[in-house]
């Protein structure tokens, strides 16, 4: 982050197994100034958050092999296990109802974008959990 509070080129991870999705909200993050960096399931998020530092985690609750729940819950049992700092996950689903949002809350994710989202809305969350104005 610069002195002004503005962010630098910061790296995203987004996991999202639909490709046609994950490609329309990597553009978003692009447009935001993000370089993004995807997984397609859990698992593989959970060992790209291990391995590389995020300023912050978009995860679909629905994806293969681990499901986004299960790997945000992944990712802050190592953060905690590694006295890390945590970092920002925005869970992405197409459920609307509040269990859903309970059940991410529960996971460790700081918030949630309902699909389908507007650049608007991505860019309030993100500005919400990284703590900063964007570019």
């Amino acid at each position: 982050m610069s002195e002004d509070g503005t962010l630098t080129t910061q790296l995203v991870l987004l996991a999202d197994d639909n490709e046609e999705m994950s490609t329309v909200i990597e553009d978003m993050l692009d447009f935001l100034g993000f370089e993004v960096a995807v997984a397609r399931d859990g698992r593989t998020a959970v060992e790209m958050a291990a391995a590389n530092a995020y300023t912050l985690i978009l995860m679909d609750i629905e994806m293969p092999v681990m499901d986004g729940l299960a790997a945000a819950e992944a990712i802050r049992l190592r953060e905690q296990a590694d006295l890390t700092p945590a970092v920002p996950i925005l869970g992405i689903t197409g459920h609307t109802d509040r269990g859903t949002h309970l059940l991410c809350q529960r996971a460790g994710m700081n918030d949630v974008l309902t699909k389908p989202f507007l650049m608007v809305q991505l860019e309030e969350k993100v500005k919400a959990a990284c703590g900063a104005r964007l570019n």
